[in-house]
This record gives structure tokens, sequence and C-alpha cells, in this order.
């Protein structure tokens, strides 16, 4: 079976809610990163790496202040929330009840 080319995408109430509260540019950022991870195409400057300390998560920096929290998992990106730098830590375990 052929891979396929694009992640399917769940996007959590929690992250609907975080990004109706963002700015027209701090949107753009994150519809920007969110198409590079469905591409499976992420940039060099989004710097995703793992939520310490359990790593179920990961973060994909929108800007400087910004950060996506999102997981990939068969195939689907799961688009948990959108969150400042400083609160990434809340993900550093498995939050229930998400989607």
């Amino acid at each position: 079976m052929a891979r396929q080319e694009f992640f399917a995408a769940e996007f959590s109430k929690r992250f609907e809610k975080s990004y109706a509260g963002l700015t027209a540019a701090q949107q753009s950022g994150v519809d920007k990163a969110v198409i590079a991870l469905l591409k499976r195409k992420p940039t060099p400057g989004m710097r995703i790496k793992p939520i310490q300390p359990d790593k179920f998560y990961d973060e994909a920096r929108i800007n400087d202040g910004d950060r996506l929290v999102h997981r990939i998992e068969s195939d689907t990106l799961w688009v948990v929330d959108v969150v400042p730098h400083d609160d990434i830590d809340r993900y550093g375990r498995k939050v229930e009840g998400l989607f």
C-alpha cells in the first residue's frame, strides 16, 4: 500500500477555542505550521521536538512566543492546542479527554 501524501487531521475543542482567541497574524502562523505538518514537510524553523517529560505530545514553533501542541499517530495529525511558550509544560504529560 502506498504511503499517504498528506496526514489526516483531527482538531481538539481546546485548540479550536485557543485558535479563535488569536490575532489574525497569529492564526496565519498557526495555519502555515498546520499545513506544513499535514504535507509532511515541516520547516527547520518550526523546531519540532517532544514535550518533556513523557514525550507524548510534540511542540512546533509558530513564532517567538507561540507553540502548536500536536501528536502524529497512525497517519493522523492530532492538533491539541496552541499555547504561549511559557505554558508548554502543561503538556508534558498526556491530557485525557481532548478528543
